[in-house]
């Protein structure tokens, strides 16, 4: 294959690239992102609010609201539209890719702590169920957060704007793995804090909780029907999404292994494009992440209700407000054609 052909066909995965981005990255963003703002409201309302597992998920879906406007919009803004904004500074990519990585690995840790502690709930032993009290709930969650900001800090020294030989020569802002420190850095939080880790957390404590789920049902019995359910299905949606996020995370951990042992390898531009494509479809893949919402309207009928009860009220309030000024305008153009109608003495 001559070197002008191996260039078209580049251009052209490099064109299919650009579509996939436009027209799978966008709707598969708004997906995520009303699902995202769907969790934050829902587990604020009274249902969820003072349940442990309850807070670690809308602290995580407050997370996952934040890293949806960074990390995908760029993505989509670079290989949709060919405009990097993430590349303006150094300083800026250093903080941003800091900030990406600390905030996913929040929400990660928290999803887990709430798999934990569905676990934990779902336990014969009672001396278990002291570490699911709302007050432990809090100091978890806070040290979570400060914990990941401290260890993240390595990032801001790796990170930083490169042209990247794999992007045609582009300016990329990313890791370039320049010296050992940095190789190992990209294991350590792209491949196992960012990849491997969390999700076999979530499916070993998923799958636990799924044989003690029955326990759940019969240490209530003293308990209303209502919290009964709450706890039954609030583990069953925890099982199902350390199934998803398994399914969505560990592909992506896979090929960031797979670009560290192929690094220092000469790849010619089609295997390069290919690589693109296959990088741009793992990480749409990760992006299932942020569509928990979904799993748990499939997964729990109170989860679904409480989103009728929401949705119904955004609507009345809508509909209410346009029918008032409907109303009003009406009132007073009757009002007009009254006065327009009496003469004047």
């Amino acid at each position: 294959m001559t070197n002008e052909t191996e260039y078209i066909i580049f251009e052209k995965y490099k064109t299919f690239t650009q579509q996939f981005t436009k027209y799978a990255g966008i709707p598969l963003y708004i997906g995520c992102f009303y699902g995202t703002v769907m969790n934050m409201i829902i587990f604020g309302q009274r249902t969820y609010r003072h349940r442990s597992g309850s807070l670690y998920l809308l602290i995580a879906s407050l997370c996952d609201f934040i890293y949806l406007n960074i990390g995908p919009i760029s993505n989509i803004l670079q290989y949709g539209f060919q405009h990097n904004w993430t590349i303006n500074s150094i300083k800026f990519c250093k903080i941003k890719s800091y900030f990406v990585f600390v905030i996913t690995a929040i929400s990660a840790t928290l999803t887990t702590l709430a798999n934990i502690n569905q676990y934990l709930l779902s336990s014969k032993e009672n001396k278990r169920w002291k570490y699911t009290s709302y007050i432990i709930t809090i100091r978890c969650t806070c040290f979570t957060i400060i914990c990941w900001f401290i260890i993240s800090i390595p990032i801001i020294f790796c990170y930083t704007r490169y042209y990247h030989s794999s992007e045609n020569e582009e300016l990329l802002c990313s890791n370039p793995l320049h010296g050992l420190f940095c190789f190992w850095i990209q294991i350590l939080y792209t491949c196992l804090f960012n990849g491997f880790l969390h999700p076999f957390l979530m499916l070993f404590f998923g799958i636990c909780t799924y044989k003690n789920i029955h326990n759940i049902q019969e240490r209530s019995i003293l308990k209303s029907n209502r919290i009964r359910q709450v706890n039954y299905q609030m583990a069953l949606m925890l099982v199902l999404q350390s199934i998803k996020s398994s399914v969505a995370s560990i592909p992506y951990a896979i090929f960031n292994t797979y670009m560290l042992i192929t690094i220092n390898r000469n790849k010619t531009l089609l295997h390069q494009a290919k690589e693109n494509i296959f990088s741009q479809i793992v990480y749409f893949l990760f992006w299932s992440n942020y569509t928990s919402f979904f799993v748990y309207m499939y997964s729990s009928t109170i989860f679904k209700d409480q989103w009728k009860k929401l949705m119904k009220k955004i609507f009345c309030c809508l509909y209410g407000k346009r029918q008032r000024q409907l109303h009003y305008r009406t009132q007073l153009k009757q009002m007009t054609v009254v006065q327009s109608m009496v003469k004047p003495n």
